[in-house]
């Protein structure tokens, strides 16, 4: 989803106030009906990739949540694009000067904000959701198929898989994309913190369900500079927006 889209959806959100969008605040509730724990399992869409998360939540009271979450997502960057050889043929796609391929693994406490709870009979609720932690960052080595010339004969070639180096291969003597698993055993960490925020719309009916999507940002930062793109400055920060779709229930144990 393009980084547009997002930023409109979050800017669109802040303008409005909640108790003119959404129901009114409770005021009618049973508070001895509680759930005390909650837990739902989300797919992760951002600007920059995707992923999925869990999060385990116990109940402060009827109108705060802390809950503990990991999720692990696919982190881009924004000058990929894929490309095929125009020297050869019947060969791979591959993103031309990607050193490594990045993932993020958070793990982190939260707390989850009732700004606007649902009537009886259902629509939607509305919280606002903030939490922070660990990131780490997995680099994984991009492995291309190489074309080499048969020194004994200048029409004979063949190829060899090899880790991407910007000093030795081009696009004249680049076949194609490695296999797709190839690096994992040179996984390189990044460790590092981040930090989210966002606004979290729950539907339905019943509150034992929990059927939400959230929309925020997140900022992860690490305490070193993280190579992707060989003719672009690596980060070691990553500003993202994203959208979470969650399924998951609320219950008590006895």
């Amino acid at each position: 989803m393009h980084k547009s889209y997002l930023l409109i959806l979050l800017v669109l959100i802040s303008f409005f106030p909640a108790t003119e969008l959404f129901c009114q605040s409770p005021t009618n509730i049973d508070r001895s009906v509680l759930y005390r724990k909650e837990r739902n399992f989300t797919f992760i869409l951002h600007n920059e990739g995707w992923g999925i998360a869990y999060r385990k939540g116990n109940h402060l009271n009827y109108f705060k949540t802390r809950f503990l979450e990991a999720e692990i997502v696919g982190m881009s960057h924004p000058k990929e694009a894929k490309t095929e050889s125009s020297f050869y043929g019947d060969t791979k796609p591959y993103i031309y000067g990607q050193i490594n391929s990045l993932y993020i693994i958070r793990g982190g406490v939260g707390y989850k904000k009732l700004l606007n709870d649902k009537p009886y009979w259902g629509g939607i609720q509305l919280s606002y959701v903030y939490s922070g932690g660990f990131s780490l960052g997995l680099a994984r080595p991009k492995y291309l198929y190489i074309v080499n010339v048969n020194p004994n004969n200048s029409e004979e070639y063949y190829l060899t898989l090899e880790q991407y180096d910007p000093k030795r291969h081009y696009p004249e003597n680049i076949f194609g994309g490695g296999p797709l698993l190839k690096g994992f055993e040179k996984l390189k960490p990044y460790p590092g913190l981040y930090g989210k925020f966002g606004f979290n719309f729950e539907f339905g009916e019943y509150d034992e369900k929990i059927r939400a999507i959230e929309v925020g940002a997140n900022f992860d930062y690490y305490l070193k500079e993280i190579p992707m793109m060989a003719a672009n400055k690596f980060p070691n920060y990553f500003l993202t927006l994203y959208i979470n779709i969650q399924f998951g229930k609320r219950y008590n144990l006895y």
